[in-house]
């Protein structure tokens, strides 16, 4: 009679436990297939839209994945929807401009992204743009305003001086060069590049030897994997037997 009355007790906890175990094993499952989602962003997105299509953000979102995949035409085609279901979306446009600019049509990458700052004029990331594209375009006047104008909002942004150094190196502004890659390197004192540039401006430009050697000294030391790392030693070879 023990034996039974137990057996009895048990059957329904037994029963119980079964149904736990399903509702955790199905719980865990569902888990696994949004994390897995999830995991990967154009997967996501793309599940966004099928929730939600008439929606723009997830269009944007989508062919935002797209171009940092590398699939440039797939992300033309997402964030021109964006823009149909929006029109005056500017993050839309914005993204079109850098789109525009990685399949090589930098005239409307600039229409786009200047598109972008006329919806919405507080947006700071296209003026980030428009210095890249302006200086690819060969316009340095207008790259070099707008990192400046970039660099008002956000002073501290890493690698802007370094592109604005860069500009006024390509229009021979070498004392506003230096001035904009020592900012940098206030910013961030490991950047390889801004030593570097230093380096190779304090010397032929002002043949400042001992300023030259340290810049350059300073980037071999940071990068073993420089650029031309041959001919950087050899002109440290050069000053430092100089006299």
């Amino acid at each position: 009679m023990i034996v039974q009355r137990v057996g009895k007790r048990l059957k329904p906890h037994l029963l119980e436990m079964a149904v736990f175990v399903l509702v955790i094993v199905l719980l865990l499952a569902g888990a696994y297939w949004r994390n897995k989602t999830w995991n990967d962003p154009i997967d996501l997105w793309r599940d966004c839209i099928k929730k939600s299509p008439n929606k723009a953000r997830p269009y944007m979102n989508l062919g935002f994945a797209y171009y940092e995949s590398g699939r440039y035409e797939e992300a033309f085609k997402m964030t021109q929807r964006a823009i149909q279901i929006d029109p005056n979306y500017a993050e839309a446009y914005h993204n079109l401009g850098i789109i525009h600019q990685k399949m090589g049509n930098l005239n409307q990458a600039i229409v786009m992204v200047k598109k972008s700052l006329e919806i919405s004029p507080t947006l700071e990331m296209p003026l980030y743009s428009l210095g890249s594209i302006y200086f690819e375009n060969g316009q340095y006047a207008e790259s070099a305003e707008s990192f400046k104008k970039f660099l008002q909002v956000y002073p501290y942004f890493p690698n802007v001086h370094h592109l604005l150094g860069i500009v006024y190196a390509s229009q021979k502004q070498f004392d506003k060069a230096i001035a904009e890659f020592e900012w940098e390197l206030r910013i961030n004192p490991t950047h390889t590049l801004a030593h570097l540039n230093l380096g190779q401006i304090y010397w032929y430009e002002f043949q400042n030897r001992p300023k030259a050697l340290y810049h350059l000294k300073v980037a071999l030391m940071l990068d073993p994997f420089l650029p031309k790392r041959g001919e950087i030693r050899g002109l440290v070879r050069l000053l430092e037997g100089a006299s």
